[in-house]
């Protein structure tokens, strides 16, 4: 697979901060119930390259966080980030990065938001989709090619909404020309590697790297398979795919060999020999996967939420889960409440 590389950029003399040849600036939109992985370990890269060792001046680099409201917002873990600027200012960054997180029932984008990102893509301004944040590039229409990289637990997700667009649930983050989608997680890292890398030169990317003990030679822009991602084998990787891609109308495993190239005794041999699970078995895992998220981040009945994941119904689902060694589906969509999840307590209160 050809990884999608950031465009180089005129550099500046990366290791000295004394009197940095620039400084880059980089807005940060937060969306409600954000991911706080995707923050973290897109800006903490930012903090380690803006300065010497860990001293976290903004010298190299300067950030502001921003939200639609003006006001603190909420992640998806329930800790609360207060705003250090207007929305508005992002107009004056280098970067604007949007970061998305748990999909709300709505699915639109604020078109206070919409309009922002458009009125960036009239101007120089680099924009950057973390996690679902690509979610909102793609409905701005901001995205050259409709090309956009989703994760792999959002696919189908993204596929409904934006059926004119290609999904590349494989590479961890697209780079295409001055717009950047990422689906999230490490993807997060690595992005912001990559830009460092691009402005400021390796050395940069590679202590930075190093004192978040990210093994940067040997990074990857591929995504990992929901499950078994230490994986390396193609038949197996390429069936997990598949079984990702075909959740909710399921095929044959007869079908499912010949799309891979192989015969389904092989396959399942293979599968066998290095996972101790038939096919059948570690699909069934994949889900259960599904309909945990689908439990913990929306507001589908349990019906919809079997049917999503290729499963016969409510009973159907509850064996799976019990089989798998799983709560539940009831328990851990009551489990809600402990996270604070605003649809969740809408309602109980509607109730």
């Amino acid at each position: 697979m050809q990884q999608s590389t950031v465009i180089p950029h005129s550099r500046g003399d990366a290791m000295s901060v004394g009197n940095p040849a620039k400084k880059v600036r980089f807005g940060i939109i937060l969306l409600p119930q954000f991911t706080l992985s995707a923050l973290s370990l897109f800006l903490d890269c930012l903090r380690l390259a803006a300065d010497e060792k860990d001293q976290s001046r903004q010298i190299r680099c300067k950030w502001e966080i921003t939200t639609l409201s003006g006001t603190s917002v909420q992640s998806s873990t329930g800790m609360f980030v207060e705003p250090t600027a207007d929305l508005s200012s992002v107009l004056e960054c280098d970067y604007v990065v949007v970061v998305g997180g748990l999909i709300s029932p709505q699915k639109k984008a604020p078109e206070t938001l919409l309009a922002v990102l458009r009125k960036i893509n009239r101007t120089p301004i680099r924009l950057i989709g973390l996690c679902t944040g690509s979610f909102a590039l793609a409905e701005a229409n901001v995205l050259p090619e409709h090309q956009c990289c989703v994760s792999g637990l959002h696919t189908e997700e993204f596929g409904e909404e934006f059926s004119e667009f290609s999904a590349d649930s494989v590479s961890l983050y697209r780079a295409n020309g001055r717009h950047y989608t990422c689906a999230g997680g490490m993807g997060s890292a690595y992005l912001a590697l990559e830009i460092i890398a691009a402005e400021f030169g390796d050395e940069l990317a590679r202590k930075c790297a190093s004192i978040l003990m990210i093994p940067f030679e040997r990074r990857t822009n591929e995504q990992p398979a929901l499950i078994y991602s230490g994986v390396s084998n193609r038949v197996i990787k390429q069936a997990l795919r598949l079984f990702e891609k075909t959740m909710e109308d399921p095929i044959s495993m007869s079908e499912v060999s010949r799309l891979i190239g192989t015969t389904r005794r092989q396959m399942e041999r293979i599968f066998r020999e290095e996972l101790g699970k038939s096919p059948l078995r570690v699909r069934d895992q994949f889900r259960v996967l599904k309909a945990k998220q689908l439990l913990l981040e929306t507001d589908l009945n349990f019906t919809q939420i079997a049917v999503a994941c290729g499963l016969l119904g409510t009973k159907t689902l509850n064996r799976a889960f019990i089989r798998e060694g799983e709560p539940l589906p009831r328990i851990l969509r009551a489990s809600r409440s402990q996270l604070g999840d605003p649809a969740f307590r809408d309602q109980r209160h509607a109730q």
